[in-house]
């Protein structure tokens, strides 16, 4: 018997797709996010494609200024790392 919070009863077009993300903060204290593959591919030259299509340079010890990128924002998205709570 499914409960009423199963997800056995929801067809595939119910389900949000997520994709597997991490947040990376660019010199103007704005956050994107970024896929797990393309940290991989954007690490050795420094530069990472960002989910909205940008190109960005992180800026380390930088502190995030609570501002997200809107077009990064709106693609729905799933920690790839365990925070630990």
């Amino acid at each position: 018997m499914a409960g009423r919070h199963s997800k056995q009863g929801r067809s595939v077009t119910q389900r949000r797709r997520t994709i597997a993300t991490v947040e990376l903060v660019d010199v103007a204290g704005t956050a994107h996010r970024v896929t797990v593959d393309a940290a991989a591919d954007g690490l050795p030259r420094g530069r990472y494609a960002t989910v909205c299509g940008g190109d960005v340079l992180p800026a380390p010890l930088v502190a995030k200024q609570a501002r997200y990128c809107r077009l990064c924002a709106t693609v729905p998205s799933q920690r790839s790392w365990d925070s630990g709570r």
